[in-house]
């Protein structure tokens, strides 16, 4: 995969929206070409939680930035990316703090710094207008990056990141597979391992897929395995991530299936549903529908609306119960 298209691959995954990815060239500086990158992004949410008072409330915290260069050197290509959002705090969205996203260095085919784990990228996503908690119960349920090196070759990635678990020896790995096929349809296969709290090194798998219907596409994600709660967002007892329960390593399974159907160039709907069963004492079960109706007034330029529901709070900001989204989002 050449620069160009693993720039393109990281920013369709930074926004998971099906608008172009758009970027403002600066010019080149000693032989460094510059730009800047990135969108505006504002939303209502009304929340109905099944527990408590309902609210509407505004939030920003999603818009970004980032600045790109690109190197051509000796025969290599130097690419540095560095992104930062508002969603800095203890917890993601409590505050408006500036939070780094990605800060990488890709030489030709190797990537080492802070950007998508390894198990983001075991996942064909559809649209989702919920920036916190949409991908919950995929590999990429976390939404988070860390600090890692990968080196991607014919059709493959391979990954070595910065554990979850703090007192792990060894660093969390993944490999994927990726498959192109004629018409756009596409197919991920993915490996990951990781040593888990009471020290056992555990192993899952997934399997993500993307079929293409003319216009429209329809989405396929299924994992399973042990040490996935840290990624898919689903855990033991309900928690954000916990893949260990009485000293034993716990496996979960989980599938997401979407479709998109793209009305023309202005109009796009998406309908998606995920589940995971955790194999703990508490049977723990996720379940998320959600709808959404996107309209691109221009090409840079969108607005939406979502209806969500959740059986499971995600942290402080999503509790159980359901939400409905409106936002516009202006990128550049």
């Amino acid at each position: 995969m050449n620069y160009q298209k693993s720039l393109m691959a990281l920013a369709v995954a930074s926004t998971l929206s099906a608008t172009p990815a758009l970027a403002l060239d600066l010019g080149t500086f000693k032989g460094t070409s510059v730009s800047i990158g990135g969108y505006l992004k504002a939303e209502g949410i009304y929340e109905d939680p099944e527990q408590g008072e309902s609210r509407f409330f505004g939030r920003a915290n999603q818009s970004r930035l980032n600045l790109k260069t690109v190197t051509q050197k000796q025969g290599h290509t130097i690419v540095g990316f560095v992104e930062g959002d508002f969603y800095g705090g203890l917890f993601p969205g409590e505050n408006n703090d500036l939070r780094l996203r990605h800060a990488f260095i890709k030489v030709d085919n190797a990537t080492v710094g802070q950007t998508w784990t390894g198990q983001f990228w075991a996942v064909a996503y559809n649209d989702y207008l919920d920036f916190l908690g949409g991908p919950r119960g995929t590999l990429g349920g976390l939404n988070f990056r860390t600090t890692l090196a990968s080196y991607q070759f014919n059709n493959f990635r391979v990954t070595a990141q910065d554990p979850v678990n703090n007192d792990a020896d060894t660093p969390d790995l993944a490999i994927n597979y990726n498959l192109n096929f004629d018409g756009g349809h596409r197919l991920i296969l993915t490996a990951s391992g990781r040593e888990v709290a009471n020290g056992d090194f555990v192993a899952g798998g997934a399997v993500g897929s993307e079929i293409k219907l003319g216009r429209h596409s329809l989405t396929l994600n299924a994992h399973h395995g042990e040490g996935l709660g840290a990624f898919t967002g689903v855990g033991v007892g309900g928690s954000l991530s916990s893949d260990v329960e009485n000293g034993d390593a716990i496996s979960q399974t989980g599938f997401n299936a979407g479709f998109r159907f793209v009305m023309n160039d202005q109009w796009r709907a998406n309908v998606a549903y995920t589940t995971v069963e955790v194999d703990d004492q508490a049977d723990t079960r996720y379940e998320a529908p959600r709808v959404n109706v996107i309209h691109n007034i221009i090409p840079e330029l969108e607005v939406g609306v979502e209806w969500r529901k959740y059986n499971l709070a995600f942290g402080p900001l999503i509790p159980e119960g359901q939400q409905i989204e409106v936002m516009a989002k202006y990128s550049f």
